[in-house]
């Protein structure tokens, strides 16, 4: 399994962050390779991803889910688990940390060109989310 853990400060409120972020039918906005991801119960997730013309489906189970502070899933499959934290550092200054562990086995790819991809991807889409955040 490989490791990935990226922190991003972004000039909001906890509260309006975490909002924005479980929005899960909104994630293609910041997330590039996303395509969809559908609530198909209460606490999975059906996503679809295309990469380099290739798509891959997968379902994940919210696995803890607490108000303004985190969000931890694993999906189904056993390809990745993941974390989101919001720590509020000020009135309008959130700390958002993201960790995901996943299998780069299961991309059709070398282990190598699959984990510089996955890191890229996820500095890329909290870069993206953050500049939509602070938009706002």
């Amino acid at each position: 399994m490989a490791f990935i853990d990226k922190t991003r400060e972004i000039a909001a409120d906890v509260r309006d962050i975490y909002e924005i972020w479980t929005a899960f039918e909104e994630y293609p906005t910041f997330m590039a390779t996303i395509e969809t991801v559908t609530v198909v119960q209460d606490d999975r997730l059906h996503w679809v991803a295309v990469v380099e013309e290739d798509t891959y489906e997968w379902d994940a189970d919210i696995v803890e889910h607490v108000a303004d502070e985190k969000i931890t899933w694993r999906a189904v499959d056993g390809r990745e688990t993941g974390e989101v934290r919001f720590e509020k550092l000020a009135a309008d200054k959130t700390r958002v940390t993201y960790q995901l562990e996943y299998d780069p086995a299961a991309w059709d790819c070398d282990v190598e060109t699959v984990n510089d991809w996955m890191s890229r991807r996820v500095d890329e889409d909290l870069d993206d989310f953050k500049q939509i955040v602070e938009a706002i």
